[in-house]
């Protein structure tokens, strides 16, 4: 079986531990800097709760971990450019009757309006409670950007876009470390910055949208993995590579 964080357009699904899948693909401009973009089921005793899972290329892997036992719950999307660069958002919620939640303050933007559906908020929604989890409102790639923590999954923190994740050539070369989106892609890079800064939670697993994830690693090793996310220089599409 090929490593995951692939940063490869065909679709691909790892069990990255027993709680947590990873489904990723690459979107067109993750492909073209080796990026993988990544989507999550997080499996209960036989639901499951999906993450960013927004593209049609993944919903075969859906389909197949709900003939395994695991019926989705709920979509969750992390900020209003998964709404975007999705086509089957729609599709998942009919398919399986689940809601999609996704911040009121994103959920409002022309992008999330577009789509047609009807969002729930996931900050103190119930079906998140069920798995453990708490969405946490964390300004600046978006307005409404938000990440997913759970303390009952062992210090696991979702980050959807407001952290990255090495490309694939940097994680074959060793270099772990997770950074701040490009520049260029945040509404408010400094606030983003902020948000980082004022983190303070136990983290064991952290897990992007986009680039390599780290899974059940040491305190040690994720604050070293982690401290670019409060540097003082933002990161520019051009200098990803460095």
């Amino acid at each position: 079986m090929s490593k995951p964080f692939r940063g490869m357009p065909k679709p691909h699904m790892t069990r990255l531990r027993p709680d947590i899948v990873l489904i990723e693909y690459s979107d067109a401009g993750a492909e073209e800097a080796h990026l993988s973009t990544n989507t999550y089921a997080l499996l209960g005793a036989s639901r499951m709760l999906l993450v960013d899972t927004n593209v049609s290329s993944l919903l075969p892997f859906v389909r197949q971990l709900s003939d395994d036992g695991y019926s989705p719950a709920a979509l969750v999307l992390s900020h209003r450019h998964v709404v975007g660069l999705g086509d089957a958002i729609g599709d998942i919620s009919t398919e399986f009757k689940i809601p999609v939640l996704l911040h009121p303050i994103d959920a409002s933007h022309q992008q999330a309006l577009a789509s047609g559906i009807q969002f729930e908020n996931p900050v103190g929604h119930p079906v998140l409670g069920e798995f453990g989890f708490e969405a946490v409102l964390f300004h600046g790639q978006t307005a409404g950007s938000i990440v997913l923590y759970s303390t009952k999954h062992g210090g696991l923190l979702l980050t959807g876009d407001s952290a990255m994740g090495t490309t694939a050539d940097q994680a074959k070369a060793s270099l772990e470390r997770l950074v701040r989106p490009p520049i260029e892609t945040s509404v408010d890079d400094a606030e983003l910055r902020r948000q980082w800064l004022a983190f303070h939670r136990s983290v064991a697993t952290v897990l992007p949208f986009h680039g390599t994830g780290y899974v059940d690693r040491s305190a040690a090793d994720l604050a070293s993995i982690m401290r670019p996310l409060v540097r003082s220089e933002p990161t520019y599409w051009d200098n990803m590579q460095d």
